[in-house]
């Protein structure tokens, strides 16, 4: 465990490796999400979103580019999920979101909630959540045909 003096005392700084992780992983995630984001955004630019659909559509079919959400426009979408890079990219995408996000409410309510069996129930549910999320996203991006 690292020590540090402080005005003539020792005082103990610590923590689990994993909260250290967590700490890392949430300010890379973040930044990466930012860059995948917006590189997902020049790309439906450059493939046609510029001119065939409005910018609510858009940033939808950017981000999760289902059939149903660029209904009644010229935009291909198929082919982005059947290409095996385009589907690793966007799981990865939800796989970032979904830490980052449910790390972040962990977080907050370690600082508000005091009870440890409340505080355990909590992180289970946050688990449960997070599993939830990547199934969904396996079974929409792999799976669903739609």
């Amino acid at each position: 465990m690292a020590t540090q003096a402080t005005a003539g005392r020792r005082i103990r700084m610590g923590g689990s490796k994993f909260e250290l992780t967590m700490w890392f992983f949430t300010r890379v995630s973040g930044i990466l999400l930012l860059l995948m984001g917006a590189f997902n955004i020049v790309y439906a630019n450059l493939v046609g979103g510029y001119g065939a659909m409005d910018a609510a559509a858009q940033m939808r079919w950017a981000f999760f580019p289902i059939s149903f959400h660029v209904q009644s426009t010229n935009v291909e979408v198929t082919p982005y999920f059947v290409n095996p890079f385009w589907q690793a990219y966007c799981f990865l995408v939800i796989a970032f979101a979904a830490t980052h996000g449910l790390n972040g409410v962990r977080v907050i309510l370690q600082d508000y909630i005091r009870r440890p069996l409340l505080m355990a129930w909590i992180k289970a549910l946050l688990v449960v959540l997070w599993v939830v999320s990547m199934l969904a996203a396996i079974f929409i991006i792999f799976v669903f045909q739609g």
